[in-house]
């Protein structure tokens, strides 16, 4: 959720974090406009932890994005409303008064005697009976159970053939597995596995990058997508193994993709608290690119790491 500062106040949550960096056991409410205009309760975590700065994620080349945020909690304490069951409005301000909902702010830590009094309670006793309305049970839906699917119809193949949009990743699954269990081509099996990291199945979809390397062999196509998702999940030192061996490939001259490598170990070795090991490797792209914009990238991201030495 966006904030226009730097902090997430957690003591206004519970006071007695006004010195700590983070606040166990929070249940964060998610609400999002409808198409009516009414501020509406979408899902929620249970058992969260918030923040009070900003948390960043692993970045990574496969989306192009950072991503932080302020908020954690393990998927089976997420809840996720389907549209039919998003009807508990919560206030604006600017429409039912102050402490009577949302201000200019991206969130609202319901403090006032309405807030406390009547809308947590009400909002607290309508959660726990929606829980079984929740549409976020999708693990069982990346699961590859066509083994002996039978191959696409023509119209199922002219569907899985159009452009797919990010959101529509799911969809294509299914196709994906079944193609490639009525082919067992390379070409399917990549498709499978870039489905999958974009589903974000960083797990499952290693271990079709791994087939797809029995499958053919360790070459730049099969290797090369490894380094981002082995540090999805924090395998670092995988990845950084991985992103070494690229480099002795002939892809690895450019110096585009030289200095991409070069910047995702000092990723790995930065988040594995080896900090001047990421300085080396930071120097590395700092003496070697004519990449103006990211030498002074990497001038500025080796000073904060120095001052953490």
């Amino acid at each position: 959720v966006m904030n226009k500062g730097e902090n997430f106040s957690i003591e206004r949550i519970d006071p007695a974090a006004a010195r700590n960096d983070q606040l166990e056991d929070v249940t964060v409410v998610w609400c999002a406009a409808n198409d009516c205009g009414q501020t509406v309760i979408v899902g929620w975590y249970e058992h969260a932890t918030v923040y009070r700065h900003y948390q960043l994620s692993t970045v990574t080349a496969i989306y192009g994005i950072e991503r932080s945020f302020f908020t954690r909690a393990k998927a089976e304490d997420c809840y996720l409303l389907p549209n039919n069951a998003r009807t508990f409005a919560i206030g604006r301000a600017s429409q039912d008064g102050r402490g009577r909902g949302f201000g200019q702010q991206n969130y609202w830590f319901a403090e006032s005697p309405y807030g406390q009094k009547e809308l947590i309670p009400t909002v607290a006793s309508y959660l726990e009976t929606q829980k079984n309305l929740r549409i976020n049970h999708i693990a069982a839906d990346f699961a590859d159970n066509y083994i002996t699917a039978a191959p696409l119809t023509n119209s199922e193949k002219e569907l899985s053939d159009k452009y797919w949009d990010d959101g529509e990743y799911l969809k294509f699954l299914p196709f994906a597995y079944r193609i490639f269990h009525n082919t067992h081509s390379l070409d399917s099996a990549y498709d499978v596995a870039k489905t999958l990291s974009y589903l974000h199945q960083y797990d499952s979809s290693i271990s079709w990058y791994q087939r797809i390397i029995e499958m053919e062999g360790e070459n730049w196509f099969s290797l090369s997508s490894l380094p981002y998702l082995y540090q999805q999940i924090m395998e670092y030192e995988k990845s950084t193994e991985i992103a070494i061996k690229l480099l002795s490939f002939q892809e690895a001259s450019s110096p585009d993709v030289k200095h991409e490598l070069y910047s995702v170990i000092a990723d790995n070795c930065f988040y594995s608290n080896k900090i001047e090991d990421a300085i080396d490797w930071l120097n590395k792209i700092i003496a070697e690119s004519a990449n103006v914009g990211l030498v002074q990238h990497a001038k500025s991201v080796k000073q904060d790491l120095q001052s953490l030495l």
